[in-house]
C-alpha cells in the first residue's frame, strides 16, 4: 500500500505513525509480498504478553564491531526488564544495579562507571537470566585493559542481580596474561553454564605442564586477540568449577542448547578459510562437528559474504540465524530458517539428501531483506529469539528501511536528523540509507505479521531481546557409544578413519585399497600412504606479555610453530586407528614410505575428549562442496573391510589370517590390529603414538615375502652435539604423557651439517668430514662448494638467522672470484631496445634456486635425491646471451654430481629434516626460547 508522500524535513513522528498503522509496510520496492506491521495496543495477544521480557538498549555506535572481536567495548548499554511483553508495559532498569555493585567493588562512585552488555539468555524455567557485562571506570582508554567481560545473573521475580561466579578472584583470574574474559552464556539441561572465554583453562593447565615460559591466553590466528572457546561453569561445584570443552585457535561464540542436549554455537574457522558457520559438541566436549555453513559463507543476497550467528533451535527443529557480513553497518541483516537435518549448506544436502535438489536455507519472510550492504527494502533483523508456546512466533530486533529524504537540504557536513529521512516505500529508487533504527517486535510467521513490543527511538538501538518462559528442558547427553573409559583414565581418545584413500566415498587410491591391502602384489609393496604424522599448533600470546620476534618463524609465518605429537603406522587398506591425547587442538598428515607428506594439508584442527573414539569414513577434497565431518552423515566407506576368505575365516587375501583374523565382515584393517595387537597384552594401545615413523611388516601371511622393517628412523642417543636441555624429544611434568618432537633449526638440524662423520675424499684430493668443511666460504674469499654455505655464521638476507638456514630455503644469486681475489655476484650486464627503437642496459644476475622448501619435503627433491641416488647439485649457469656481457671473474666449475653423497647422512637424520621442512621450516619451533628475548 502507498502512503502519501513526507514533506521536507517532516517529523520522525510521522515515520513511527506509518510504521505503526497495520500497513504492509515492508514490501515495497520489488520485494514480494509484505509482513503486516500491527500497532502495539490492538488484539493483544495474553500468552506473549504475560511473558517477561529483558533487552538490551544501546546508543548506535560511531563505529562497527566486528564479529572476529567478540570483546570490543561498546559503552552506553543499558539491560531492561519488563513484566510484560506489551508496549505499554513499565521498564525497570538494572543498569543502576550493576554500576552499584561494580562500584562498592571499586571502591568508585556509579556515575564513574560505563557499561556495555549482551548475551542475554533465560534459564529453562524462566526463572534466572544471565548475561555478560563489562564495566569500565572513566576514562575508557586508561582503564580498559584493567577490566574484565563478566558473567551476571538476574533473578526475573525479585528483579535482583548478582555476579554468576561470586568471588571476584576467580572471575578476574588470568586478566593480566589474557584470561577472564566470560561472555555469551547459556543454560545447560543440568544448570550448568556454557560460556565462550579467554579462559583457556585446559589449554593454559598443559602450557603449565609442558614448561612453558609464561602461562597465557593463546591469541586467535590473526593474532587480534585472546581465543574465545568454550567453558562451562558448574555453580554447584558438582565436579570441576571450570571446564574448557573447544579448542579452537580461533573464537567460538553464541553457544545454545538443541533439543538433544548438544551444544551449538558458531565457529570462527580461520585456519584455511576466514568464515564463521554453525558446529555442535556434546557439554563432555566430545563429538565436535560441523553443522552447517562451512561452504556457505558466499551464500547471502546476490553472493553476499556472510556469518552464521545466533542460532536457535525452533519448535520445529530447524535452525533460526541471523546472517550478515562481518561488520555490517546496517548492524544487522536477514533471518533465515535452516534445515540443519537435511542439509550441510545452502545448496547442499546430507549424504541421505544431496542429489535432491532444494535449499537448505529460506528466509524467515517474503519481502526483501538483505544480508549484504545495499538497500534492504523490508529492513533488517539485527537478532531473533524463539518463543516456546508452540506457535513459532519469534522475538526480533528489526529495523525499518529508511533513506536520507531526496528532498532534504543538507549543508556540507550536516548530520541528517529524524526530520530529514523518509521510508524506502516512499522513495523506492533513493539509495542513500539512513541511520539503523531498531526496535523489538514479535513475529508471526502463520499470520505474517509483526507486533512491536519496544518501540525504536533515533540514536538508540535494541541489540537484542529475549522472554523469561517456562519451556522444555533439553535432554540429558549421555556418554556416547564410542566411548572408551580406559581412554579416558589415560586422558586420551582415539581417532579412527576408515580409509585415506577413501575421498567422499570414492577410493582414490593408485590402484584399489583391496589390491594394496593383498601382501605379495606389486600394489602392497607400492601403497602411497604409509603413515601418519599428528601434529599440533603451538600458542601464542600477546606481545605485551611475552614478544616472539619476527625471525623465529624463519622464512615462511604461514606454518605457524607447530610440534609434533608422534606417528602410527598406516594399514595396507589405508584405515588408521591412533590414540591422541585428549583437551588438545590437533591436526595430521599422511605420509609416503620415506616419512614425508603426501596430498593436501589437513588445514582444519581437530580435537578429542577424553574416552572419545572419533571416527571417520575417509577424507575430503576441500574442493568440493560435498558434506563432510557432519555427525551422522557420512557416505559409505569406500573400503570393502574385511571378507570370507579361504579356510571359512573372515579376513583380507593374503595376510597371515590365523593371527589376524577379523572379528565381522567389514571390519577395517586398523579395528582387526586392534582387535589382535599386540598379541602379549590386547588390551594395551595397538597404535599409540610413536616418536618416529617405525613398521613391522606382521601382515603379509607365510606364504609371501614380508616388506621390510622400517626401525632406522629414531633420534639417535649418540647425537651428542644436542645437548640434554635442547632435545628434540621434549616431555612435559606430567610422565604419563607421550614426549612431543620440537625442532628447532639452529639445536637440531644445523648440528646435521657441522656433525663429524667418515671422511669423503674431493676431486682434488682433500678429505672432508664435516659438510662444513666443503660447503664453506672462508672469509668471504670461496665459493662454497654447489653455491651452498652450510656455516653458521650470520646470514646476509637477515643477520639473526644462521647463513646456512637462509641458503638452503631462499633462492639466491651465483657467486664467484673477481679479478680482485674476493668473493661476489656473478652479474651480466644486457642491452636492449624497446619499443621506440630507445637502447637501455639492464644488469641480470645468475640465479641459484633454494634446494629445500618450507612446508614440504617432497617439494626438496633438490637437496633429497643427493642423498638417494639423483642428481646433485646446481648445473652450469646459462649460457650468455648474444646481447650480454659479463664482468671479468673466475667461474667456479659446475659441481653436479661430483661427489657421491647417497650414505652421508643417516636415515634418521634425513627423517629429521623431512618433518621439519613438512611441518613449516620454521627457525624456532619453541617460540618461548630464552634467546628469542636477548
Amino acid at each position: 500500500m502507498q502512503g502519501p508522500v513526507l514533506s521536507k524535513r517532516a517529523h520522525s513522528a510521522a515515520v513511527l505513525a506509518l510504521a505503526l498503522s497495520c500497513l504492509t509496510a515492508c514490501g515495497g520496492g520489488g520485494g514480494g509480498g509484505g509482513v503486516s506491521l500491527v500497532s502495539g495496543d490492538q488484539d493483544e495477544d495474553p500468552v506473549v504478553v504475560e511473558i517477561p521480557i529483558a533487552y538490551v538498549r544501546r546508543p548506535v555506535p560511531e563505529q562497527f564491531s566486528d564479529l572476529r572481536d567478540p570483546l570490543a567495548f561498546n559503552p552506553g548499554a543499558q539491560l531492561l526488564l519488563r513484566e510484560r511483553a506489551a508496549t505499554t508495559a513499565k521498564d525497570i532498569d538494572i543498569t543502576a544495579q550493576i554500576t552499584a555493585i561494580v562500584a562498592e567493588e571499586l571502591a568508585t562512585e556509579a556515575e564513574n562507571l560505563v557499561v556495555d552488555i549482551k548475551g542475554l539468555e533465560s534459564s529453562f524455567d524462566g526463572e534466572t537470566i544471565v548475561f555478560a557485562a563489562r564495566v569500565v571506570p572513566e576514562p575508557v582508554a586508561a582503564n580498559l585493559e584493567t577490566t574484565t567481560w563478566n558473567l551476571w545473573q538476574l533473578d526475573v521475580q525479585s528483579e535482583q542481580v548478582s555476579y554468576l561466579i561470586p568471588s571476584r578472584i576467580k572471575r578476574n583470574e588470568g586478566l593480566e596474561s589474557g584470561g577472564a574474559q566470560d561472555i555469551a552464556p547459556h543454560f545447560l539441561a543440568d544448570d550448568r553454564i556454557v560460556f565462550s572465554s579467554t579462559r583457556q583453562i585446559a589449554s593454559q593447565a598443559r602450557q603449565l605442564n609442558e614448561g612453558r615460559a609464561q602461562i597465557f591466553s593463546a591469541l586467535d590466528e590473526d593474532r587480534r586477540s585472546p581465543a574465545a572457546v568454550l567453558h562451562i561453569y558448574d555453580p554447584l561445584l558438582r565436579a570441576e568449577e571450570f571446564q574448557q570443552i573447544s579448542f579452537n585457535l580461533s573464537h567460538d561464540l553464541d553457544p545454545t542448547v538443541l533439543a538433544s542436549g548438544e551444544i551449538l554455537f558458531s565457529r570462527w574457522n580461520n585456519t584455511a578459510t576466514d568464515h564463521i558457520s554453525l558446529y555442535r559438541v556434546e557439554p563432555s566436549g566430545a563429538g565436535l562437528a560441523p553443522v552447517y555453513g562451512f561452504h556457505s559463507q558466499n551464500a547471502g543476497t546476490d553472493g553476499a559474504r556472510i556469518a552464521f550467528t545466533q542460532a536457535r533451535q525452533l519448535d520445529d527443529g530447524r535452525l533460526a540465524s541471523v546472517v550478515h557480513g562481518f561488520s555490517p553497518e546496517s548492524l544487522g541483516g536477514e533471518i533465515v530458517l535452516i534445515d540443519a537435518a537435511n542439509f550441510a549448506d545452502a545448496d547442499q544436502g546430507l549424504w541421505n539428501n544431496r542429489n535432491t535438489g532444494g535449499s537448505g536455507q529460506e528466509s524467515l519472510t517474503d519481502t526483501e531483506v538483505r544480508s549484504d550492504d545495499l538497500i534492504s527494502r523490508g529492513g533488517q533483523y539485527g537478532s531473533v529469539y524463539p518463543l516456546r508456546d508452540g506457535t513459532g512466533r519469534l522475538l526480533v530486533t528489526w529495523s525499518e528501511c529508511r533513506v536520507i529524504d531526496a528532498d532534504a537540504t543538507l549543508l556540507e557536513g550536516e548530520v541528517a536528523s529524524a526530520g530529514d529521512l523518509a521510508p524506502c516505500t516512499l522513495q523506492p529508487e533513493n539509495t542513500d540509507s539512513a541511520p539503523p533504527l531498531y526496535g523489538a517486535w514479535i513475529y508471526d510467521p502463520a499470520a505474517d505479521t509483526q507486533r512491536p513490543v519496544v518501540i525504536a527511538e533515533e540514536g538508540f538501538w535494541i541489540s537484542e531481546i529475549i522472554a523469561a518462559e517456562n519451556r522444555d528442558f533439553p535432554d540429558l547427553l549421555p556418554p556416547g557409544e564410542r566411548f572408551d573409559a580406559e581412554l579416558a583414565a589415560a586422558d586420551q581418545g582415539q581417532l579412527r578413519i576408515a580409509s585415506v584413500y577413501d575421498f567422499d566415498g570414492v577410493d582414490s587410491s593408485p590402484q584399489g585399497i583391496p589390491n594394496h591391502a593383498r601382501p605379495g602384489t606389486p600394489a602392497f609393496r607400492e601403497r602411497p600412504a604409509r603413515f601418519l604424522r599428528v601434529i599440533t599448533p603451538v600458542p601464542l600470546p600477546d606481545p605485551d606479555i611475552f614478544e616472539i620476534p619476527r625471525y623465529a618463524a624463519g622464512v615462511s609465518t604461514a606454518f605457524g610453530f607447530r610440534e609434533i605429537l608422534g606417528y602410527v603406522p598406516i594399514e595396507p587398506d589405508g584405515s588408521v586407528s591412533a590414540n591422541i591425547p585428549a583437551g588438545r587442538p590437533f591436526s595430521f598428515e599422511i605420509l609416503d614410505l620415506r616419512g614425508r607428506s603426501i596430498g593436501p594439508r589437513h588445514n582444519y584442527w581437530l580435537q578429542l575428549a577424553p574416552g572419545e573414539v572419533l571416527e571417520c569414513a575417509g577424507c575430503h577434497d576441500h574442493g568440493s562442496a560435498q558434506p563432510h565431518g557432519l555427525v551422522g552423515s557420512q557416505p559409505t566407506s569406500a573400503n570393502p573391510g574385511a571378507r570370507g576368505i579361504a579356510g571359512g575365516v573372515t579376513g583380507y587375501p593374503g595376510t597371515d589370517s590365523d593371527s589376524l583374523f577379523a572379528q565381522d565382515s567389514g571390519a577395517t584393517m586398523a579395528e582387526t590390529w586392534d582387535f589382535h595387537m599386540p598379541a602379549d597384552n590386547p588390551a594395551a594401545a595397538a597404535r599409540a603414538l610413536d616418536t618416529a615413523p617405525t613398521y613391522e611388516d606382521l601382515w603379509s601371511g607365510p606364504q609371501v615375502n614380508a616388506d621390510p622393517p622400517i626401525m632406522d628412523r629414531e633420534y639417535a642417543a649418540d647425537w651428542t652435539d644436542i645437548p640434554p636441555e635442547r632435545a628434540i624429544l621434549t616431555r612435559g611434568f606430567d610422565a604419563t604423557q607421550p614426549p612431543r618432537s620440537v625442532i628447532n633449526y639452529i639445536d637440531h638440524i644445523q648440528p646435521i651439517w657441522e656433525r663429524l662423520r667418515t671422511p669423503v675424499t674431493d676431486a682434488m684430493g682433500t678429505e672432508h668430514a664435516h659438510c662444513t668443511s666443503c660447503h664453506i666460504s672462508t672469509d668471504d674469499a670461496l665459493v662454497p662448494a654447489g653455491q651452498l654455505d652450510l656455516t653458521s655464521s650470520p646470514s646476509d638476507l637477515d643477520p639473526e638467522h644462521y647463513r646456512s638456514y637462509r641458503e638452503l630455503l631462499s633462492g639466491d644469486d651465483e657467486q664467484w672470484i673477481d679479478t680482485g681475489g674476493a668473493l661476489a655476484d656473478r652479474v651480466r650486464t644486457c642491452t636492449e631496445t624497446n619499443n621506440e627503437g630507445e637502447t637501455f642496459t639492464t644488469v641480470q644476475s645468475v640465479s641459484v634456486a633454494a634446494t629445500l622448501r618450507a612446508g614440504s619435503a617432497n617439494a626438496s627433491s633438490a637437496f633429497f635425491q643427493c642423498f638417494e641416488g639423483g642428481s646433485c647439485g646446481p648445473a652450469d649457469a646459462p649460457a650468455l646471451p648474444t646481447n650480454c656481457v659479463e664482468d671479468e671473474g673466475e667461474p667456479v666449475p659446475a659441481t653436479r654430481n661430483t661427489i657421491n653423497h647417497v650414505g652421508m647422512l643417516s636415515e634418521a637424520e634425513l627423517h629429521l629434516i623431512s618433518e621439519w621442512l613438512d611441518i613449516g621450516a620454521q627457525y624456532f619451533n619453541n617460540p618461548f626460547d630464552s634467546r628469542l628475548q636477548d
